[in-house]
């Protein structure tokens, strides 16, 4: 296990630190009083640093850095007539459950164009940047706040939500098992990398998938990635793309 400590910016106060003092304790963690200490200080006798400032949470670990932003989701949104995962769904307001949330790029766009969704996150502190950043990040467009609100999030396995819910829950599954490949192929994620879990159960998710999913299982790749064949998806090919989009409909 991971010895994370939880700590504050260096500029902080009484109400900061008992902000992080409260949310070590809700994570099982070791607060720590800033003091003036650098993060590779921090780091020098812990494996990761969970940093709560006045506005953001950002958590450490060797070099990187992990914390919310809409990172392309902006983008996306602008540009969604040519979105494939909208394009794929076609139908509105569909209830979608999006089995590994992330920075929850896809959960927002979704959301943003009406549809119900559940977003999943199995580690903890991903979660919590996330759910954080969701309930608190202010982006100029108003609609993708409304979006990000709108969302509900949680902090469990996704085969595990899986095997607890009943058969045609959802309209649709989402997955995106990104670390079938290296992600630094996605500069934009490397933060996220030394908490991610990189195994993934693909046999078993998607036969429980096809049980809880009414229509759709949607997922996205590395376009090299076996999951397509293996699995019978239907490969949607974008050039100049390194990640695609699969579907099976199921009814």
């Amino acid at each position: 296990m991971k010895n994370i400590i939880v700590t504050t910016s260096v500029k902080t106060n009484s109400e900061l630190n008992e902000k992080a003092q409260r949310l070590a304790d809700d994570l099982r963690l070791k607060y720590k009083m800033r003091n003036k200490k650098t993060i590779k200080q921090l780091l020098s006798s812990s494996d990761g640093v969970l940093v709560v400032y006045k506005n953001k949470l950002s958590y450490f670990e060797d070099d990187s850095e992990f914390f919310f932003h809409l990172d392309t989701t902006a983008l996306k949104i602008k540009n969604s007539d040519n979105e494939p995962l909208v394009e794929i769904i076609k139908e509105k307001e569909q209830s979608i459950l999006d089995c590994t949330m992330g920075l929850a790029g896809d959960s927002i766009l979704l959301s943003y164009y009406g549809h119900k969704v559940t977003s999943l996150e199995k580690n903890n502190i991903i979660h919590l940047i996330t759910t954080n950043g969701l309930k608190n990040y202010i982006s100029s467009n108003e609609e993708i706040n409304k979006a990000m609100c709108k969302i509900k999030t949680y902090n469990v396995d996704c085969l595990d939500y899986l095997k607890n819910c009943p058969d045609d829950s959802y309209d649709i599954i989402y997955f995106d098992p990104m670390f079938s490949h290296n992600i630094t192929e996605s500069r934009n994620l490397e933060g996220i990398l030394p908490l991610a879990d990189t195994i993934f159960p693909y046999e078993e998710f998607i036969k429980e998938a096809k049980r809880v999913a009414r229509k759709k299982i949607i997922v996205k790749a590395h376009f090299k990635d076996s999951v397509f064949e293996k699995y019978n998806f239907t490969q949607i090919i974008r050039k100049n793309t390194k990640f695609h989009y699969g579907y099976l409909n199921l009814k």
